[in-house]
């Protein structure tokens, strides 16, 4: 479950630094397209590598609960995380500093990068049920014996 709620992280963080850079105007459009590509196949990769790990052994159930709990962690984790000290920051500055600006452009980098967080989990049980459904196939249209 940690180690679920670890990639997630990690994956938010980088799909956040792809959004930044691009907003940023350093990294170009395809390139920012690129990198979004790049990085859903990359987190995706892990995901499976890491949910695989488990073994077939574990129920749908168990695996389910992994899963929730690995996306839950960062979703609460992140706000609480990024948010927080930008509202600590808000409270002591005046208001010509601006940061209610800054607050909702890192409000939607983050809402962006969770969602995309989100779309590795779903790609990720997308594979791994296909994967299931394509071996079960295999197995029930053996010829017994």
């Amino acid at each position: 479950m940690l180690t679920l709620a670890g990639i997630n992280a990690c994956g938010a963080a980088a799909f956040g630094l792809a959004y930044l850079l691009a907003g940023a105007r350093l990294l170009p459009r395809s390139g920012f397209w690129a990198a979004l590509g790049v990085l859903l196949v990359a987190c995706t990769v892990l995901w499976v590598r890491a949910e695989r790990r488990q073994g077939p052994s574990r129920d749908v159930l168990s695996r389910l609960g992994r899963v929730v709990a690995g996306v839950v962690l960062p979703i609460i984790a992140a706000p609480t995380v990024v948010l927080m000290p930008l509202f600590f920051v808000q409270e002591r500055l005046p208001r010509e500093a601006g940061m209610g600006d800054i607050i909702g452009r890192v409000m939607f980098l983050l809402l962006a990068s969770l969602a995309l967080m989100i779309l590795v989990n779903v790609a990720g049980v997308t594979f791994l049920t296909c994967q299931a459904i394509v071996r079960w196939w295999r197995m029930r249209s053996r010829p017994a014996g």
